[in-house]
């Protein structure tokens, strides 16, 4: 058997050297708070990283944000149901509808205004009645469609409705996107949502036959950078960011009827394990500096009200201004009580039908 080498003076101090630094690393690590994030997965986990968790690390070196990805609200929903018991999530991202039933399901804890200062500075519908969460940003409801297969561009809902573009469109409706649609097809009919949907899915009805898919796989963006299809609904942050790294594929329009502004919302989860600095977190997330810059990046409306945006922006994320004069406002406590039946009449007299 051969004997092991001798390690001179040099190599032992180098290697007592390497130890040392892996050891007082490994205690920093240990001395280390964690707080886990859970959000939206994509450009979306990107530009929330670069933006409000990095620049949370720098002002507090003592804590490491953990961010855990989901592809949608509903997977979330279903997350904090599993993790009831033992919550291993502080900061829940999800659409205002899933918080509201998130809220009213216990699984979120309400926010304390002495923690977050920043509260101060948000309009009262970011903070509705009957939901412990807080507006974070806003999302409208677009149309997406190919450049190159396109020209000119859509400019209207009933688009989709244009027999030039059988098996062409892409329709993920058994979601949010449907969710909120329906309000807004309703409308465009003459009807009240808060009275009957029936106009809305009337006018889905008609979108029907020209449809190629329901369920975009992976996603509707990819899709459309693919060539597959070459129209459908989807959100204007997402679409504008994959746009932007992927120029002349894909672009987004906000039809001329207007829009609905989907809110995304932060959530402080019922016995979260850190949670003083998780509202903290939230604190920093809503400041109006955090706040700028998220909207510059990913296309998303600010909340808190101190942000003044560029006009460009302003026009990115929401249309011209004639168009942003059209933007519909929803009752989101109505309409999450309504959720899962609105999803179900989608599914039973739109698609199967």
């Amino acid at each position: 058997m051969t004997a092991p080498p001798l390690l001179d003076r040099r190599g032992f101090l180098l290697g007592g050297t390497a130890a040392g630094v892996t050891l007082a690393a490994s205690t920093r690590a240990d001395t280390m708070t964690v707080l886990t994030v859970a959000g939206f997965a994509g450009p979306f986990q990107s530009i929330f990283r670069s933006v409000v968790m990095d620049t949370f690390e720098r002002r507090r070196p003592d804590v490491r944000v953990v961010y855990r990805p989901v592809m949608n609200s509903a997977q979330m929903l279903a997350m904090l149901r599993l993790e009831r018991q033992a919550p291993q999530i502080d900061v829940a991202i999800t659409d205002i509808s899933i918080s509201f039933l998130a809220t009213a399901e216990n699984l979120l804890a309400p926010l304390a205004e002495q923690a977050i200062p920043a509260l101060a500075a948000l309009p009262a519908w970011a903070r509705p009645e009957g939901m412990h969460g807080v507006a974070f940003s806003t999302d409208n409801l677009t149309l997406l469609y190919d450049t190159r297969a396109l020209t000119p561009p859509p400019t209207s809902w009933l688009d989709l409705a244009n027999p030039d573009l059988a098996d062409q469109i892409c329709l993920p409706v058994e979601d949010t996107r449907g969710v909120v649609l329906l309000p807004l097809l309703t409308r465009m009919q003459g009807g009240d949502y808060r009275q009957s949907i029936e106009p809305g899915l009337a006018l889905m009805r008609r979108f029907a036959p020209l449809v190629a898919t329901w369920n975009a796989q992976p996603d509707l963006y990819t899709l459309l950078l693919a060539g597959t299809v070459a129209l459908g609904v989807g959100w204007n942050g997402r679409g504008r960011m994959i746009a932007q790294a992927n120029p002349g594929t894909l672009s987004a329009v906000i039809p001329r009827e207007g829009s609905v502004a989907q809110i995304n919302t932060l959530n402080l989860t019922a016995h979260a394990p850190a949670g003083d600095l998780a509202q903290a977190f939230i604190d920093h997330a809503l400041s109006a500096d955090v706040q700028a810059a998220f909207a510059a990046k990913a296309y998303y409306g600010p909340v808190n009200t101190h942000v003044e945006l560029p006009d460009a922006l302003k026009r990115a994320i929401s249309g011209p201004p004639d168009v942003a004069a059209n933007a519909m406002q929803l009752d989101w406590r109505f309409v999450s009580a309504h959720y899962s039946e609105w999803v179900r009449r989608i599914q039973r007299e739109v698609i199967s039908g």
